[in-house]
């Protein structure tokens, strides 16, 4: 049986937006993606209070697959909800390859991602770049999953630890949260 709550953590460039689409496509599951939730125009975040009451109601729904890397209150709120865990714990060796391209990507297309904010050649040399932020944050984001997702402060939450692209696919289909064609 599909779960009918997901929550989809891991660091920056991992691919839980992918993923959590094509899981969201095969299992018709809502797919919330936590940085909408998040972030306002100019790259400025909501104050912490309003990004905790649209993450609540988001997740007051009765299905959903919400993919994000947020700790703290947020993390708590999502994992009080959530039936099950995928946590793309892969390394920086992987995401940062893929950090590069998918910026330089989005920066020449100008897609327009959250609250109207968009990528720009400028904005990814400046000092608060995702390309400075990601790698930087990195380990520490890895440390902190892997302390909350422990057994002992998981309360029996099931959690599937994918450490390596190759196990992705293999493992989504082998619990029927993808298609054979898909990710």
């Amino acid at each position: 049986m599909i779960p009918k709550r997901i929550a989809l953590v891991g660091p920056v460039a991992s691919g839980k937006s992918t993923l959590a689409a094509a899981i969201a496509a095969h299992t018709n599951l809502p797919h919330i993606d936590l940085d909408n939730l998040f972030w306002g125009p100019d790259w400025t975040p909501v104050a912490s209070h309003v990004f905790h009451t649209r993450l609540a109601d988001a997740l007051a729904a009765d299905t959903w697959i919400a993919d994000g890397n947020y700790g703290g209150e947020a993390a708590e709120i999502l994992l009080s909800r959530a039936e099950l865990v995928i946590w793309l714990d892969l390394p920086l060796r992987i995401c940062l390859p893929r950090l590069v391209w998918r910026s330089l990507v989005r920066a020449a297309t100008r897609q327009e991602l959250f609250a109207g904010n968009r990528e720009s050649f400028r904005h990814l040399l400046s000092p608060d770049s995702i390309l400075r932020w990601g790698p930087a944050h990195h380990h520490r984001h890895r440390r902190r999953w892997e302390s909350r997702l422990a057994p002992d402060r998981a309360c029996g939450l099931p959690i599937v630890r994918l450490d390596h692209p190759a196990a992705v696919t293999a493992r989504l289909r082998s619990l029927g949260l993808i298609a054979l064609k898909e990710a």
